[in-house]
């Protein structure tokens, strides 16, 4: 007697013929991997903290600029961004309007600096430095109504020698505007040397 053509009992077909519930898959690989780890020494471990990431630190250069204390000029340290002569000078006339110490005034409240151009000695005849120093005359532009008192010429000649005495040997000043731009003079710091406060010494 000859079986029925058909299913073949206890063997599952179709769609889901040959696999096993997803969970005890999952949880079969889980366990796979666990002694695969195991068996190679590899041990799992946390996520460390390892602090915050570097910052890159910003140090100012310091320059050293002169203000006026009952008349007399006194210097003060103040950072600046970079040690240029531009920097410098805006940093004084700066300084006046709020001054780093108790007691500062400054003679250029009322000016403003407007330029400032360095032009080269032509040869050193001109001064009276060694033979073959090469050194430039720093002309230094402001403006503002009135006039610039001998004290605020030291202000900006002295600032500028005190921190460019290598390169700078004297420095001269306009006043462009309002009114007919008038020439100042030029100066070096010498000359202020009866300004100077007690104690303090005036570069050349």
């Amino acid at each position: 007697m000859t079986r029925p053509q058909g299913r073949s009992a206890g063997k599952s077909t179709g769609k889901f013929a040959g696999r096993r519930p997803a969970g005890g898959g999952l949880a079969c690989l889980v366990v796979a991997a666990a002694l695969v780890l195991g068996g190679c020494g590899i041990t799992p471990t946390e996520v460390r903290d390892l602090g915050r990431p570097p910052v890159i630190s910003y140090s100012p250069t310091w320059v050293t600029v002169y203000l006026v204390r009952q008349g007399r000029l006194e210097p003060a340290r103040v950072p600046v961004v970079s040690d240029s002569v531009d920097n410098i000078v805006d940093t004084l006339f700066r300084a006046g309007k709020q001054p780093p110490k108790p007691g500062m005034t400054s003679e250029l409240i009322g000016f403003n600096h407007y330029d400032s151009k360095t032009t080269r000695y032509s040869g050193a005849s001109q001064r009276n430095d060694p033979a073959g120093e090469m050194g430039y005359r720093l002309n230094v532009v402001l403006t503002g109504e009135g006039t610039l008192s001998r004290l605020g010429i030291a202000q900006i000649t002295c600032t500028v020698r005190q921190n460019k005495q290598e390169s700078i040997w004297s420095v001269e000043i306009t006043r462009l505007f309002p009114g007919t731009p008038e020439s100042l003079g030029e100066h070096t710091c010498f000359e202020f040397r009866n300004l100077a406060a007690k104690g303090v010494r005036l570069p050349p």
